[in-house]
């Protein structure tokens, strides 16, 4: 007979009898490691974060998006900018090194802020190149009554901006103005 078999009825009885015994701490051991994994997905989910890999950290408000992925890309940008102030080898470094290396960024907010640094730059009057590159920025130009132009970013009333008829200062007026808007609006 084979070694691995059992010689006897009395020795395959100890064999299986051992065998279910190993088996039965297994699927407690296992039974111990579900119920662990169990509460840890739970905790995760209180939080309002997911656990598998690809899915939303955080849950999307009622803000809806001007541009696609807008919302994503300011996240994304506010945590690269908070993350430049934190030293290394810290758990908020660590974690947000993390996220940003597994998120990349378009940099849509970033390439329409040197976008409209660029069609404002030397900015003396709404010539017609302007207003079509402020227009694929997403500002929309309405006139006043004052001669003033006024600019509603992507339509939406709740980020308007003044822009004189013209930019007076070649220097600062046109830079003056893109900074204002970066800063309100992109």
């Amino acid at each position: 007979m084979a070694a691995d078999k059992p010689a006897n009825l009395a020795e395959a009885m100890k064999y299986y009898n051992d065998r279910i015994s190993d088996l039965e701490i297994e699927v407690t051991l296992k039974d111990e490691e579900i119920a662990a994994l169990k509460q840890r997905l739970s905790d995760f989910a209180s939080m309002g974060t997911e656990t598998a890999k690809g899915e939303a950290i955080l849950n999307g408000g009622d803000e809806r998006d001007l541009y696609p992925g807008e919302a994503r890309e300011i996240v994304l940008d506010s945590l690269a900018e908070y993350r430049k102030q934190l030293g290394k080898g810290t758990r908020r470094s660590d974690v947000l090194d993390d996220i940003l290396a597994h998120n990349a960024a378009k940099g849509i907010p970033k390439q329409k802020a040197k976008q409209l640094k660029d069609a404002l730059k030397g900015f003396t009057a709404l010539n017609s190149s302007i207003r079509q590159k402020l227009n694929e920025i997403g500002f929309d130009i309405s006139e006043r009554p004052n001669k003033h132009y006024r600019l509603k970013y992507y339509g939406d009333d709740r980020y308007k901006a003044t822009m004189a008829c013209s930019g007076g200062d070649k220097l600062r007026g046109g830079r003056n103005l893109a900074a204002e808007l970066i800063l309100n609006m992109l």
